[in-house]
């Protein structure tokens, strides 16, 4: 099977919907088919992984999700790339990550005069997207989640990250066409082996933050520095609560526009050395750095979206403290430490401080491995293709 991948996204940058269009496109090939993967110009190439890119557009340089008008100029780029390469090459499906993508694969495959089928790939619904990262463009988001109930019938089957988004989509698109869920995987690979390279690169951080840690009990928490994904609430209140809450250090590790905020933040309170900002060192350095830590935290609340965050942290058999939803809920089953609300937080670090319960957890990791998440997408594929 040869796929055409469409990623209307400066693909590879260290996000959890990144993460998902690398491990989807990683064992996708480990199954047989081809991928090629048409994305815009900025982003880092991953080895293993065909990539082809528009013509550079110097002035664009964001990497962070969320709108921005210049990627109307870089999705009318990607159209016409994907245009190419459906008349270069005989591709059997188009596999569209995002509802920009799914309006590109269907436009491209109009103008290239090709009938294949088109399976769209979304983490969450639209508006859900728009609310949390784009919470100011209220009319521009409303005039795009009306779009997307037109360009959703485009796809001839859709893929969701979540039963939650299933649910949501169900009931807002009222689609008959067929959908499956395919869970963000846990790439196995990359904990169980990780790049020797990596931990090199990254050696005299580990080692700093080992001296830094000493005998305090560390919090790590791995994704966009962001509010919608609750990151400004969790620093408030290990910040309000550093009494209680004094045997805890908190290190970050990821990239994102509020980091540089949040870092004046930590060092306004006089007490910056409970806190540490890691260096970007990207997706696959990140196994080396949580193994240093004792637990694991996703402040995110709610979402249509699934949780990629929580994946890796149980790859790493790493203890984890997130909110009581379906979601986690069905992810952590017994295993998680659940908050109600923020002000669950600085009691359940206090509580678990105290106890043995934090040593690294054994997940039953075979029905979230990604092989299989990926067999399901395969599946489908199979299925549309009939």
């Amino acid at each position: 099977m040869k796929i055409l991948t469409i990623a209307s996204t400066p693909f590879f940058s260290d996000r959890g919907c990144h993460i998902r269009i690398y491990n989807e496109a990683k064992y996708l090939q480990k199954l047989g088919a081809e991928v090629e993967i048409c994305t815009y110009h900025n982003g880092e190439n991953i080895e293993g992984l065909k990539i082809h890119r528009i013509s550079e557009v110097n002035w664009y340089k964001k990497t962070s999700p969320g709108f921005a008008w210049g990627k109307l100029w870089l999705d009318l780029k990607l159209l016409f790339l994907c245009v190419k390469m459906l008349r270069t090459y005989n591709f059997d499906i188009i596999h569209a990550h995002l509802f920009e993508s799914l309006a590109i694969a269907k436009i491209a495959k109009i103008m290239a005069f090709k009938k294949i089928p088109i399976v769209v790939d979304l983490q969450g619904d639209i508006e859900d997207e728009f609310k949390s990262y784009n919470r100011k463009r209220k009319i521009v988001g409303r005039f795009f989640y009306e779009l997307s109930k037109i360009v959703f019938n485009w796809a001839d089957a859709i893929v969701v990250s979540s039963q939650n988004a299933f649910e949501i989509i169900k009931q807002k698109h009222k689609t008959q066409k067929p959908i499956e869920i395919v869970g963000d995987g846990i790439d196995e690979e990359l904990f169980q082996k990780p790049d020797p390279k990596k931990y090199f690169n990254s050696k005299e951080e580990l080692d700093e933050i080992k001296e830094w840690k000493g005998t305090s009990k560390l919090l790590i928490y791995a994704g966009g520095m962001s509010d919608n994904k609750g990151v400004g609430e969790m620093l408030d209140e290990f910040i309000s609560n550093f009494e209680r809450i004094k045997d805890w250090k908190l290190i970050f590790y990821g990239k994102g526009e509020k980091k540089e905020e949040y870092l004046h933040k930590t060092i306004q309170t006089g007490q910056e050395n409970r806190f540490w900002f890691a260096r970007e060192n990207g997706y696959f350095s990140l196994p080396h750095y949580l193994g240093l830590a004792d637990l694991a935290i996703e402040p995110k609340q709610n979402s249509s979206e699934s949780s990629a965050k929580i994946a890796t942290y149980m790859a790493a058999s790493l203890p984890i403290i997130c909110f009581e939803n379906d979601f986690n809920r069905k992810i952590l089953g017994e295993k998680g430490f659940y908050l109600n609300n923020w002000k669950d937080f600085s009691l359940k670090l206090e509580e678990l401080s105290k106890t043995d319960l934090i040593e690294k957890k054994k997940y039953d990791l075979e029905k979230f491995s990604e092989k299989k998440q990926v067999e399901i997408l395969l599946g489908l594929f199979k299925k549309v293709l009939i």
